[in-house]
């Protein structure tokens, strides 16, 4: 059931990024230094010149499986074709089976995405993470990278 949800939870996601102009839809697979394992699917629509708004969903796929990340980032970029760095905030939800605690998750973003084409992009990001829950406050990086493609 938690996978179902999971799926519908990327697909709406993806949707919805799809609805509007100038999106990227990606995907990523991030490592934590623990060593779990995170897939994740995100979108991305510019909001204004140099601000982007994202949206990612994520699952672990081994030690806590069934671990899923879902946040919401304000990212600001200053291009140099064909390198985009980029920095961001955001807020989110950790979902975690029993007998873990969901919790609330704060996470600050430093990357960069490089363009080679202008419809794909490749990116490297540390997505680092503050996380409230039953168990209490956890933090750490997530070492990611990914593709998207621009809508």
């Amino acid at each position: 059931m938690k996978r179902c949800t999971v799926a519908w939870g990327l697909v709406a996601a993806i949707l919805l990024g799809v609805g509007g102009a100038g999106t990227t839809i990606g995907v990523g697979i991030g490592l934590d230094p623990t060593g779990i394992l995170v897939l994740s699917a995100l979108t991305e629509t510019a909001i204004a010149p140099s601000f982007d708004l994202r949206a990612e969903a994520g699952i672990a796929t081994d030690e806590l499986a069934g671990l899923m990340l879902v946040t919401a980032d304000l990212l600001y970029h200053v291009p140099f074709p064909p390198i985009d760095p980029f920095i961001g905030v955001g807020v989110g939800a950790a979902l975690t089976p029993p007998p873990f605690s969901t919790g609330v998750v704060a996470e600050g973003i430093a990357g960069v995405r490089v363009v080679p084409f202008p419809v794909v992009s490749l990116f490297v990001q540390v997505r680092y993470l503050a996380r409230w829950s039953g168990g209490g406050l956890t933090t750490g990086p997530i070492y990611e990278a990914g593709v998207g493609f621009r809508f």
